[in-house]
């Protein structure tokens, strides 16, 4: 700086020839640069930091200036706090700012790092970082960030940031026995399919069913059993007393009667002839009944012919040919069962009639047996 006065008053000294206002201009810019030149050559007086808030000082005689403040200085367990860095560099310096990249630390980042730059009057700019940390123990705990390093041309300068400390208080009372840990939480809320909040009504709704369609199962299996218990005779009369009931002449359906009648009168010829089966046409079972006298031929041939013409022909019936076919149906079948049991029995007959002359033969066996017991042997005395 005394330097600097020398030079100044030499050069108001030399200058005669120039006006007075020149070489007082001259003087103030040459003072004034001079001045802003110092302050990246000399090092700044270190100025007392408050609470939480630390200086960095580089080398003596460095252009960098540095420091650090934590906000807020004191946090719980898992609070958010910021640590604001701020470096003055000159132009055309470049800083890189370290990060946390162990997400198991005790102090961890929670967002990058932002960095404001800005100008100074004087020369060089102020970098401003900022951190977003949460602290995960308790205690005065050192940040863990590694040095920034400032580049300027061929010159590296390190400025520490180790000295960074939060302090981390318990939220734990004084007596660790009245401490009452919380729940464990989930991860994630769980979300329960609909069907797994039902499942219970739907089971019992599917078990109700269930036994539902057994109940109804077993009692059709037992009508149908009470159905081929029956005599084919008494089946079939059951039968046509059930279409009779229906009254499906009186209601305009003919035709369906007479159909009706005729399958009642071929399930009954099935059952008692063998070769009558359900599965012949009229033409069939006709021929297949040709060789049983218990069936009348002439009638069932009629019968079939007439019922094949409504079927299949669509021939129209009045109320009486109705009556009269259904009746026909009906007759038939009284005279295959009249065969039949004059068939059985004669047959019960002829079967009596052998066991009694079966017993017959064999009383006059035994009786002959007994005479020639009795007789006296030849030459006995």
């Amino acid at each position: 700086m005394m330097r600097d006065r020398r030079r100044l008053l030499r050069v108001c000294t030399a200058g005669r020839g120039v006006t007075r206002a020149m070489v007082i201009a001259l003087a103030a810019g040459t003072l004034a640069a001079s001045e802003a030149l110092s302050v990246f050559l000399r090092p700044l007086p270190a100025q007392p930091a408050p609470v939480a808030t630390g200086v960095l000082t580089p080398p003596s005689g460095s252009r960098v200036r540095a420091g650090f403040v934590v906000r807020p200085d004191t946090v719980e367990v898992g609070d958010p706090f910021t640590l604001i860095v701020t470096v003055v560099v000159p132009d055309g310096a470049r800083i890189e700012w370290p990060t946390i990249d162990d997400t198991t630390a005790v102090v961890v980042m929670r967002a990058p790092t932002t960095v404001v730059q800005e100008a100074m009057r004087a020369g060089g700019r102020t970098e401003r970082a900022s951190y977003a940390l949460a602290a995960w123990n308790v205690g005065a705990l050192p940040i863990g960030l590694a040095d920034a390093v400032v580049r300027y041309g061929s010159t590296t300068m390190r400025i520490p940031l180790a000295d960074a400390r939060v302090l981390v208080k318990s939220v734990l009372p004084g007596d660790t026995t009245l401490h009452t840990p919380k729940p464990a939480r989930d991860l994630f809320q769980r979300v329960v399919p609909w069907w797994q909040q039902w499942w219970p009504a739907l089971a019992v709704v599917a078990g109700l069913a269930l036994l539902w369609w057994i109940w109804r199962r077993r009692r059709r299996r037992g009508a149908g059993g009470a159905r081929e218990s029956l005599d084919p005779y008494r089946r079939a009369l059951h039968d046509f007393d059930r279409l009779d009931r229906l009254a499906l002449v009186g209601a305009g359906e003919r035709g369906r009667a007479v159909a009706l009648a005729i399958d009642v009168l071929r399930g009954y010829l099935a059952a008692r002839s063998p070769d009558a089966t359900l599965s012949r046409t009229s033409v069939e079972l006709v021929d297949a009944t040709a060789g049983d006298d218990r069936v009348p031929h002439a009638q069932l041939r009629a019968l079939l012919t007439d019922g094949d013409g409504v079927k299949f022909a669509g021939q129209q019936l009045s109320d009486a040919r109705a009556h009269e076919l259904t009746g026909a149906a009906r007759a038939i079948v009284e005279h295959v069962e009249g065969a039949e049991r004059a068939r059985r029995a004669a047959e019960a007959a002829a079967r009596a009639a052998a066991e009694r002359a079966e017993r017959e033969a064999r009383q006059a066996h035994e009786d002959e047996a007994r005479r020639a017991s009795r007789r006296p042997k030849t030459g006995a005395t």
